[in-house]
């Protein structure tokens, strides 16, 4: 066939591709169309990370989104005693969703739970997808990871479990690390260590406080998901720290 000095043009989706120099018979199936293609092809993302309600509306043309949830990180025990845990790292959630162009979906994201308090759920259409939040430290124990059976999704990782603290020492115990999207949250340690975020996304969990050598208190849980470390008091008292936030992303392919 040879090449021409006419122009070819295809068209790929809503956008018009004109080639100069392509036979007059070449195919989609040509090496040249192949890599115009594999760039046309690209992919969005709109990642949400402040707490409470937000809204999502659907592109025009859109049919299908992968949605993504890590539950936010459970508090740190107070130091009501000398052994206070740390807060349980957050799950997280993942699925394919058929989507509506035009249509508004709604994601809450879970606020870290505070010192003594559970982390709260994230969520994405309500139910449709669901990431458990961990929960608070307590004496003698951390607090445990947020669970995949509270959560919907087709991929499910749980948070890591908060340190219990050592009540013959000076540490609180680390916050668990929240889950990332391809594994579990780490659990945090009972002399003061984080837990670390799980593989691709999650956060690390917060350090236990510390009382020794004038001491440090205890740090809060990152974002996404992971949990607060515990407080703790021996000679001097050394306060607990709240769990991080939880998170939401939705992506998309435009092709």
């Amino acid at each position: 066939f040879g090449y021409r000095e006419a122009l070819d043009t295809n068209t790929v989706g809503k956008i018009k591709l004109v080639v100069t120099g392509l036979r007059r018979r070449s195919r989609l199936s040509d090496p040249v169309w192949l890599g115009i293609l594999a760039a046309s092809n690209t992919s969005t993302l709109a990642t949400f990370s402040a707490v409470g309600s937000t809204n999502w509306t659907c592109p025009a043309g859109l049919t299908s989104i992968m949605v993504e949830c890590w539950g936010s990180g459970g508090g740190g025990a107070s130091f009501v005693t000398t052994n206070c845990g740390g807060g349980g790292g957050g799950a997280y959630s993942r699925s394919t969703v058929t989507v509506t162009p035009g249509n508004t979906y709604t994601s809450v994201i879970g606020g870290g739970g505070g010192v003594d308090n559970d982390g709260t759920n994230t969520t994405f259409n309500t139910n449709t997808v669901v990431a458990a939040g961990g929960k608070k430290g307590v004496e003698l124990a951390g607090g445990l990871g947020g669970a995949t059976a509270d959560g919907t999704g087709d991929v499910k990782y749980s948070g890591g479990t908060g340190g219990a603290g050592v009540n013959t020492l000076v540490f609180g115990g680390g916050g668990g690390g929240g889950a990332g999207n391809a594994a579990n949250g780490g659990n945090g340690q009972d002399m003061a260590t984080a837990g670390i975020g799980g593989v691709k996304g999650g956060g690390n969990g917060g350090t236990g406080a510390n009382t020794g050598g004038g001491g440090t208190a205890a740090s809060p849980g990152v974002q996404p998901g992971g949990g607060g470390g515990g407080g703790h008091h021996l000679t001097i008292t050394r306060p607990a720290a709240a769990g991080a936030p939880g998170k939401v992303i939705i992506s998309w392919t435009h092709l």
